[in-house]
């Protein structure tokens, strides 16, 4: 089966999660297509036996790439498998996604998934990095990217593909 993961990052969090599902998900003999939404506004969904869509949330919002994507597309996505993810650092995804996504197509969605976050202040423009150091009371990296959640995920999207 054919799968397009769409997705935007910020400071390369999700970049690095995508990786890790479109990894087992290949393990399982899907053909897995990357899309950065950043770089690649013109991707064709509906080209697609399945659709997983998601970004990074900062400061409670969902990355604005991906938002325009689903805006977008929506009458397709709704029309297609899908599974949506988040990355950020509010565990709380349950509700926190809520905000970054169409009820219908939350509603739709054969998996939901929160794969973590990471702190990589180097990436960051100053005035990110000093907002998020103090909202985490720390200067140290932080990686707390959860593998067991993505590959929940990865399973969900498998059996939903059988």
């Amino acid at each position: 089966m054919k799968i397009l993961i769409a997705f935007s990052t910020r400071f390369g969090t999700t970049e690095k999660c995508v990786g890790m599902l479109a990894e087992i998900l290949k393990e399982k003999a899907h053909e897995v297509e990357l899309v950065d939404l950043k770089k690649n506004i013109r991707v064709k969904p509906e080209n697609y036996d399945l659709v997983i869509v998601g970004g990074s949330f900062l400061a409670f919002r969902m990355n604005a790439f991906v938002k325009k994507f689903v805006k977008r597309n929506l009458n397709i996505l709704l029309n297609t498998k899908i599974g949506i993810f988040m990355c950020g650092a509010d565990e709380n995804w349950k509700d926190e996604i809520k905000k970054g996504f169409p009820e219908e197509l939350l509603d739709k969605a054969v998996a939901k998934g929160y794969f973590g976050y990471e702190m990589n202040w180097d990436k960051m423009n100053p005035i990110v990095r000093n907002m998020m150091q103090k909202a985490s009371k720390t200067t140290e990296p932080v990686s707390k990217i959860n593998t067991g959640n993505i590959r929940k995920f990865a399973e969900e999207i498998a059996e939903a593909l059988s």
